[in-house]
């Protein structure tokens, strides 16, 4: 941990934790109460429920598409900071609305927020930390900064709307965002100004732990969306389609099958999930030494898929065992089968690079491909909400168990086309010609200043 923390580094990575953390939270702090409050205040339906939990990611799908050239452009710092002031203003927009219209469109300003957001986090962390097994722990800590924010966002929003109103939540997140990027801000200046007075490690113009690498035009989306990339974004799909179907609902779910408990409870019920998803994002670096990483993500889903199965067998079960235990299961398999996805992305697609040395391959893709990942895991947020009112109201039991079945097909695709396995990665390494794999340590005759 000491060394993912040195230097300049270590701002890097509090910087894009912090951001993650506060946007979870933000985001998911009106999970509890939102569909109960629209219901009653306007006569919002759950479709209707649906169609406004679904406008943010997909505007977020929308703003990823173009996301890898923003950040080429103006760079990840730019990004990150503008996206989440247009998320804290866009969150208060919508907690101060009080019809379906105004909510649309506040929510769907949301979306385009968090596409710089999470793409330039994605990008940076790809790019500062490039050591052996460091992207894996610190998308690990990634996860659970934002579990520690699924956590405490649910809980807290619950908490504030039952004894302050609606508005309330939304205005104390606004002000906290707007808080830290005032921080965010204050460190970037302090950089500059220390950077200006002496002599500092060289960096890019982002202010990353990096060489003099130049940004790469060629590399797009396009151009690294091969099947192998697509088959492991769609895990992020899956991950947050399924969990999106569930969560307009659950507020009503809970209290028709477990009696009446208030919107603390269920904040706290729809918080759970992320303990044991925390603790597995925490394991995946351990357990990435002994297995592969295809192990790991086919059996996140399987697990992802039993906890949806008792979710749906309530009455196989009891009510509070399933639900409790679903949620436990649901948490669990995210966590390992969602943290090693990026990184295997990551390294597919610097594997398809031909003569490139490793960091300056991984500099090249990360904007591109965190644009696929974030893209991939806003279409599954989109789409869930709309599945999930759509058929899950009608038949809450066999829903579940339908999209059990689902996962655990996917799952055993997963495993046997072999994405993101980092010893079939090495393997191919290894099998390219000597003068290739050595080419960045050989003389170049082609600028004859860096021989000798």
């Amino acid at each position: 941990m000491a060394g993912l923390c040195r230097g300049g580094r270590g701002v890097v990575l509090v910087t894009c934790l912090g951001a993650y953390f506060l946007s979870m939270a933000m985001i998911y702090q009106m999970s509890p109460f939102f569909e109960v409050y629209a219901r009653k205040s306007c006569g919002a339906s759950s479709l209707t429920v649906g169609f406004i939990f679904a406008a943010m990611p997909m505007s977020s799908f929308v703003g990823n598409l173009g996301m890898d050239g923003m950040i080429r452009r103006f760079g990840v710092e730019v990004m990150m900071n503008v996206g989440l002031i247009l998320l804290a203003a866009s969150f208060l927009g919508f907690g101060l609305s009080q019809n379906v219209t105004g909510w649309l469109c506040w929510r769907s300003m949301q979306g385009f927020a968090t596409a710089p957001i999470y793409t330039s986090i994605s990008t940076r962390l790809a790019r500062t930390f490039t050591g052996e097994g460091e992207f894996h722990r610190v998308v690990g800590l990634q996860e659970v900064c934002g579990n520690v924010g699924v956590t405490l966002g649910p809980l807290l929003g619950g908490m504030l709307f039952q004894y302050g109103g609606f508005s309330l939540p939304f205005i104390v997140s606004a002000g906290l965002h707007l808080l830290f990027v005032g921080i965010s801000l204050l460190s970037i200046c302090c950089k500059e100004t220390k950077s200006g007075s002496e002599e500092a490690e060289p960096s890019d113009a982002h202010g990353l732990e990096a060489g003099p690498i130049s940004e790469d035009p060629t590399v797009t989306i396009c151009s690294v969306a091969t099947v192998r990339l697509l088959l492991l974004s769609g895990i992020s799909t899956l991950c947050l389609g399924v969990w999106g179907a569930f969560e307009p609902l659950l507020a009503d779910h809970f209290v028709k099958i477990l009696g009446h408990i208030d919107h603390t409870f269920i904040g706290f019920l729809m918080s759970l999930s992320a303990v044991p998803s925390t603790f597995a994002a925490m394991a995946v670096p351990s357990l990435l030494r002994c297995v592969r990483a295809k192990w790991l993500m086919a059996g996140g889903l399987v697990i992802y898929g039993f906890g949806s199965f008792s979710m749906g067998s309530w009455e196989l079960l009891s009510p509070w065992a399933s639900q409790i235990g679903g949620l436990l299961l649901i948490g669990c398999g995210w966590g390992l089968c969602w943290t090693p996805v990026l990184p295997s992305m990551v390294e597919a697609a610097v594997a398809q690079l031909k003569d490139t040395p490793a960091d300056q391959g991984r500099h090249a893709v990360s904007p591109a491909v965190s644009s696929v990942f974030n893209a991939s895991a806003a279409l599954g947020e989109a789409v869930g909400p709309l599945m999930g009112t759509w058929l899950l109201p009608k038949n809450f039991q066999l829903g579940p168990k339908v999209i059990a079945i689902f996962l655990v097909v996917y799952a055993a695709c997963t495993y046997f086309s072999d994405p993101g396995s980092e010893k079939g990665i090495e393997l191919q390494t290894e099998q390219l010609p000597t003068q290739t794999r050595l080419r960045s340590v050989l003389p170049n005759p082609e600028n004859p200043e860096l021989e000798g």
